[in-house]
């Protein structure tokens, strides 16, 4: 069996020897040498040749993605795998765009980080299960939002009425508010409702909250 040499790269001693200890429950993994920054790491790997590098984001000196660009460009048969606490859709999107084959949340590590050490190595992509959960979560809110007409489909007086109604008004008392008929109020909920493919006042209320009208 090939052996695969790593280099670990995070500014928290703790965190890197418990990292260690994981890798070290296989056999075909070899933890070289460990940094505490980007500035080390680039040392570290000129004198420790590796097939892959296990990193922090937030380090000293130089952060992790500027040390990732920088592995890229200069080790491009390094593979990297970025392992933070920043779960958060900006962050990922920042270290796969600059060349990581992987992205780990910290809480999934006990777990997985052999796994992901593994199908790094092969050529693949590896996402941990909360970094999915969290993009997954991402994707049906946009999707969301895509499909929720604009407001700017209202006119005006239409914006009104539609915060009006959302607030629980009657249409006599809106009419009354705005100086209108009633008759006026209830065509313009009309208007509201066709524009906006809402039929319940549920519905009214849930997408006046979601515009920022109540």
């Amino acid at each position: 069996m090939t052996a695969h040499n790593i280099i670990l790269a995070d500014d928290h001693g703790l965190v890197r020897e418990g990292l260690k200890r994981l890798i070290a429950g296989a056999q075909e993994f070899t933890v070289r040498a460990e940094a505490g920054d980007g500035v080390e790491l680039l040392e570290k790997l000129k004198a420790h040749p590796c097939d892959l590098i296990v990193m922090d984001l937030s380090m000293p000196r130089m952060d992790g993605l500027e040390a990732l660009r920088i592995v890229r460009q200069e080790y491009s048969h390094v593979k990297v795998l970025v392992i933070s606490m920043l779960k958060d859709c900006v962050h990922f999107e920042h270290a796969m765009a600059s060349g990581a084959s992987g992205f780990m949340a910290k809480d999934d590590a006990c777990d997985q980080i052999n796994v992901a050490i593994r199908k790094v190595l092969d050529g693949k992509k590896y996402i941990s299960p909360s970094v999915m959960t969290m993009l997954s979560e991402r994707l049906v809110r946009s999707m969301d939002e895509a499909e929720t007409p604009l407001i700017e489909v209202l006119t005006r007086r239409e914006k009104e009425v539609l915060k009006l109604l959302a607030g629980g008004m009657a249409n006599k008392n809106i009419a009354a508010k705005l100086k209108i008929s009633s008759r006026t109020v209830a065509n313009h909920r009309a208007h509201i409702c066709d524009k906006l493919g809402l039929r319940t006042t549920a519905a009214l209320v849930k997408y006046a909250f979601s515009k920022g009208l109540m």
